[in-house]
């Protein structure tokens, strides 16, 4: 008896694995800078595997906490340590989302560091999905950073164009 209800069960796994508990995964790339052999920057990539369920607040957590949270490792450089995500907002009808940023944000020093922070916060937010427009608060209000550059519904359009989608979809 006991070898036909495993049997049985093992058969319903197989055949309706979303019955027995198994949850549908989506891949979602987090993308870093690296120092390559010859001293220059290299944009790379991982993955990280998230429910398909998630709302797109949720993924955007998990995205943002995963820059952050470990910005002190080798491939999260142009990350400022201690930076804490305050709030998360999406607005769905404008696919805007809005990610509150504390002030350890500014943490960093010099031009190149600010355009690699940028483009990084720009890249992976375009990766969650569902997701034109972003808008970076530092402290709760719109803010320069130190360089100049302000995240301000900027479009993310440049990330959605065709070429940039494939290499999104790696």
């Amino acid at each position: 008896m006991k070898i036909l209800f495993a049997i049985l069960l093992v058969l319903l796994i197989f055949i309706f694995p979303q019955s027995v508990g198994a949850e549908e995964l989506d891949r979602l790339q987090i993308f870093f800078f690296e120092i390559g052999d010859d001293g220059e920057d290299v944009l790379n990539y991982y993955h990280i595997a998230v429910p398909s369920r998630l709302s797109v607040e949720d993924r955007a957590i998990v995205v943002f906490s995963e820059i952050f949270d470990n910005a002190d490792a080798d491939k999260m450089i142009y990350a400022p340590p201690q930076v804490r995500i305050l709030d998360i907002i999406f607005h769905g009808a404008a696919s805007h989302l809005v990610v509150n940023l504390s002030a350890e944000i500014l943490n960093y020093g010099g031009t190149h560091f600010e355009d690699r922070l940028i483009y990084k916060l720009l890249i992976n937010a375009a990766g969650i999905g569902n997701v034109a427009y972003l808008t970076i608060l530092i402290d709760g209000r719109p803010q320069y950073f130190p360089e100049g550059t302000i995240i301000l519904k900027n479009s993310l359009a440049l990330f959605n164009c065709p070429r940039i989608k494939i290499f999104l979809q790696f």
